[in-house]
């Protein structure tokens, strides 16, 4: 279930050059995409969604509050982008991520540290 590539793009802040930079790292995890309306009362909502789960297992992930860029090292943010698939591109704008990827940025994420070792992992909400 948990072997499709999914590249993940964490901005960050490079204190020495004193600007915003993004780090992409790859990862294997579960995509999902559906499409599709809600009706609610006599209004048509758009109900479109992406969702992934990454493995808690994975190496090298660290909180966000400690995450500097560092190289093997990743972290979940909002704002940051999951790419379905690799992605080696650089240098990396979050344009040319949109324009040519199948790709989601993240609104939510939450873990989901019950139940089996194998099982644990972080479920994460897209636009």
């Amino acid at each position: 279930m948990f072997d499709k590539d999914i590249t993940i793009v964490n901005k960050f802040f490079n204190r020495e050059t004193k600007k915003n930079e993004y780090k992409i790292h790859h990862l294997k995890g579960f995509w999902s995409s559906n499409e599709g309306i809600s009706i609610s009362n006599t209004q048509l909502v758009k109900n479109d969604g992406l969702t992934a789960r990454i493995l808690m297992s994975e190496v090298g992930y660290v909180k966000a509050k400690d995450f500097k860029g560092e190289e093997n090292t990743w972290t979940l943010q909002n704002d940051d982008y999951l790419v379905k698939g690799i992605i080696e591109d650089t240098p990396l704008t979050i344009t040319t991520i949109k324009e040519n990827y199948e790709c989601m940025k993240i609104v939510d994420f939450s873990i989901k540290d019950y139940g089996s070792e194998d099982m644990q992992h972080f479920e994460i909400k897209g636009e």
